[in-house]
């Protein structure tokens, strides 16, 4: 029964001087350590408690992925406060000021590209005392302050704040509310998930039911790192064994930190990858569009080497078994001349995918599969913190979400809540650590409906 903080420290202790986060704000990558995060931490922390930052109060986070990011989640957690994690999809209207109001945040830490949504909606947030701001600004405004001027000030109180600290540490439990996590809200009012740092820290634990990752292992994190999918199954996952991730290099906006994007890859050279379908049909239309390009030839062979491909590997759990095993060397020839080459593309490195977010169709999975990067769904919830279930390497099946991750109870029932048999659609009812408590645990839960008979 561990905390994020303990989660944290644990890493530092063993991994200490392994980079924990690359991050691009220059022309290169710049790395840092578990020892200097945690010393950043550590600093911001003590900020906070000069505010005045109490105990449960909430802070909201709203910024794309970075260094700070991770930093400013993991000060909050150490003040014995509550991070509220917001999308930088949100527009400056009505629903970036429901989540801010609804939440209760005093504070916002936010970095100078979303400040501008923060500023036009100031007014409609009269519980906020003091804005954050992560980047270097000139023009402050009411309430403004910097990032870099609170760890100053945080610096010179060094002494005044450090025994309070330990003290905020030390009340710090599994069962302490870490996160609330907004729903999308397209139906009615975003629901605020509230998830403790047990939530987190026991569906960590769950993601490696059937997998590992070694502390040498690099990920960057396209997806943002407020979703629950990112969260989990990349800062924390990756934390929890020594391992490092990459932000991707933030942009003047979204559309243009995408694009960076192609250039990280190469440079950070990822091992593993987090993926939605979007992001995986665009990778698709990528592949497509470049072979294409090569002419005629290409494209011809391309669609051969994909229906070879598609023979031998069946439905993963089948691949070259049978009188499949007769495309093994045709396959081994269509990988040398065109596979191979297309994954350089994803830096060289990229051993898969692991998808979630959404129903990833069974067609794209068969293509990453056949070029030698599979994308390996998996199925979740933010209300599960998220991961339920995952197809991994060594247990995996196209078309299905994978094996429900260990010390997790999981029924498929009707509308009355009777278990369903194998095969049939119905309502899905979870109950776990990783769990929200109070809300999930021997409740019908949600409408979302799967037909897989491993996720049965």
């Amino acid at each position: 029964m561990k905390s994020l903080i303990d989660f944290f420290n644990d890493s530092v202790a063993q991994y200490g001087n392994n980079t924990l986060i690359w991050e691009k704000t220059k022309a290169t990558y710049s790395s840092y350590s578990y020892n200097t995060i945690k010393s950043e931490v550590y600093l911001l922390a003590k900020g906070l408690l000069s505010l005045g930052v109490e105990q449960g109060e909430r802070v909201a986070l709203l910024s794309e992925g970075r260094k700070h990011w991770l930093v400013s989640e993991l000060a909050i957690l150490h003040c014995a406060a509550i991070n509220v994690p917001l999308s930088t999809k949100l527009d400056a209207d009505a629903d970036l000021v429901f989540r801010i109001n609804h939440s209760e945040a005093k504070i916002i830490i936010c970095s100078v590209v979303q400040l501008a949504k923060i500023r036009i909606v100031k007014q409609e947030l009269p519980l906020v005392s003091k804005i954050i701001v992560i980047d270097s600004i000139s023009d402050l405004q009411d309430k403004e302050i910097t990032l870099a001027s609170l760890i100053e000030n945080s610096t010179q109180l060094n002494n005044e704040y450090s025994d309070l600290l330990t003290q905020r540490i030390s009340l710090v439990t599994p069962d302490t509310h870490a996160n609330i996590s907004y729903t999308s809200g397209t139906t009615s009012d975003p629901k605020g998930i509230i998830l403790t740092h047990r939530n987190y820290t026991a569906n960590v634990e769950q993601a490696f039911s059937f997998i590992n990752i070694p502390q040498h292992y690099r990920t960057l994190v396209v997806l943002p790192w407020d979703h629950a999918f990112a969260h989990t199954a990349a800062l924390y996952s990756f934390m929890h064994k020594g391992a490092s991730i990459a932000s991707v290099q933030a942009g003047k906006n979204q559309i243009e930190t995408l694009k960076n994007f192609t250039n990280n890859i190469q440079e950070i050279q990822p091992d593993i990858l987090m993926s939605v379908p979007a992001m995986a049909k665009n990778f698709k239309k990528g592949i497509v569009n470049g072979i294409a390009a090569k002419g005629l030839m290409a494209k011809t062979l391309f669609k051969i080497g994909l229906r070879v491909a598609y023979f031998y590997n069946g439905d993963g759990d089948n691949k070259g078994r049978g009188l499949r095993i007769m495309a093994k060397p045709l396959y081994a020839i269509f990988n040398a001349i065109i596979f191979n080459k297309i994954k350089l593309k994803f830096g060289g490195n990229l051993k898969f995918f692991i998808g979630g977010g959404a129903l990833l169709d069974i067609d794209l999975q068969r293509f990453f599969y056949a070029i030698g990067i599979p994308m390996y769904q998996g199925y979740g919830l933010t209300e599960a913190a998220p991961i339920i279930s995952a197809n991994t390497p060594r247990i995996h099946k196209l078309g299905s979400s994978g094996q429900i991750v260990n010390n997790l109870k999981v029924n498929i029932c009707d509308s009355d809540g009777k278990p369903l048999p194998i095969g049939e659609k119905g309502e899905i009812v979870i109950q776990g650590e990783n769990v929200m408590k109070g809300y999930w645990k021997n409740e019908k839960t949600t409408k979302e409906t799967l037909v897989n008979n491993w996720l049965h």
